[in-house]
This record gives structure tokens, C-alpha cells and sequence, in this order.
């Protein structure tokens, strides 16, 4: 009799689909949020009138405008607000002014880094299921000719293959 009532309760409890064995496994299981960037360079060089995703050159005695927008999405809804790290890294320029969103605005300063000779900010970046644009607009001057890459890199919440680069060709002024 004992022997039947077990087979029984196991039956009821691994029948397919049961509500039983949903709840169970929701309540067990770990839920692993996916984060998705997406990144956008834009560039002016009338100060900040019109943007352009493309740039072909920028002499190396032009000032110019550079703004990279960044989302972060999530696979699901969290109760808290994740914050997502990024690192800009800008190398072979002097950053005169950084800011974020619209000019003007408060001022940030990265940290120079003189093994890789680059200025680098860092930044949290809310994520969500429908995130908010984080956008930071850096007013730059080229020191020398030759390409330069703009690397957003996110922390280890965002694969890296979402990492994004912005190529820009310093030539000489005309």
C-alpha cells in the first residue's frame, strides 16, 4: 500500500507539464539575464550643428565634436536597476571637454593612460528591458596623423562581442 501511494505521489509530481513541476523548477532554477549593447558614434565638425555617423578626415589642427550613444538591454525585468560599466578609450587626441548629453553640461575628466596613450572614461550606464540612450559628447583636437580607434568596451555583464570601435583618420591641416 505504501509502495502505491509513493508511485502514485511520483506520478502526480513528474506528470508532463503539471503545475507542480513548473513551480518547482521556477522555483529552483536560476535565471541568467542576457545584456545586449548597442553603440552609435556620431561626429561634427561645425560644432556640434550637424552629426554624421561617417567621417572621412579631420585635420590635425580642427577641433571637432564626437557623441557616443550607448544602450544596454536585458533579456528580463528585474526588481533593481542593473548598472552596466564602459570604459572610452580615446587615443592620440587631446579631449578638451567632456560632458554628458547636450552641451553645454558638467564637465568630466578621464584618466590618461601612458602605456596605451589614450585618455579613458568610465561610465555606469542603466540597463532595462527598454533602456534609455546614455549619451557623452567629447569636443577633441587630433595631436597627430593617422587612424585612430575609438573603443567602447562594456564589463562582464555584456559579452564582448558588443564591444564597439569608431575609426577616425587624423590628416595633416590644410
Amino acid at each position: 500500500m505504501k509502495r502505491t501511494m509513493f508511485i502514485m505521489g511520483m506520478v502526480l509530481l513528474t506528470g508532463c507539464g503539471s503545475t507542480v513541476e513548473r513551480s518547482f523548477s521556477n522555483a529552483f532554477a536560476k535565471s541568467d539575464i542576457v545584456y545586449q549593447a548597442s553603440t552609435r558614434f556620431m561626429y561634427s565638425t561645425d560644432g556640434g550643428v550637424q552629426w554624421s555617423e561617417t567621417i572621412q578626415e579631420i585635420p590635425v589642427d580642427a577641433t571637432y565634436y564626437m557623441t557616443i550613444e550607448m544602450k544596454v538591454s536585458q533579456s528580463e525585468e528585474t526588481s533593481e536597476e542593473k548598472i552596466v560599466r564602459s570604459n572610452i578609450s580615446i587615443p592620440n587626441t587631446t579631449v578638451l571637454d567632456c560632458y554628458l548629453d547636450d552641451h553645454p553640461g558638467v564637465s568630466i575628466t578621464g584618466q590618461m593612460d601612458n602605456e596605451r596613450n589614450c585618455v579613458v572614461y568610465e561610465f555606469n550606464i542603466v540597463s532595462g528591458i527598454s533602456p534609455s540612450v546614455f549619451r557623452v559628447v567629447f569636443e577633441c583636437m587630433p595631436l597627430s596623423e593617422g587612424r585612430v580607434n575609438v573603443e567602447v568596451v562594456y564589463d562582464d555583464n555584456v559579452s564582448e562581442s558588443w564591444d564597439a570601435t569608431g575609426v577616425i583618420k587624423y590628416v595633416a591641416g590644410g
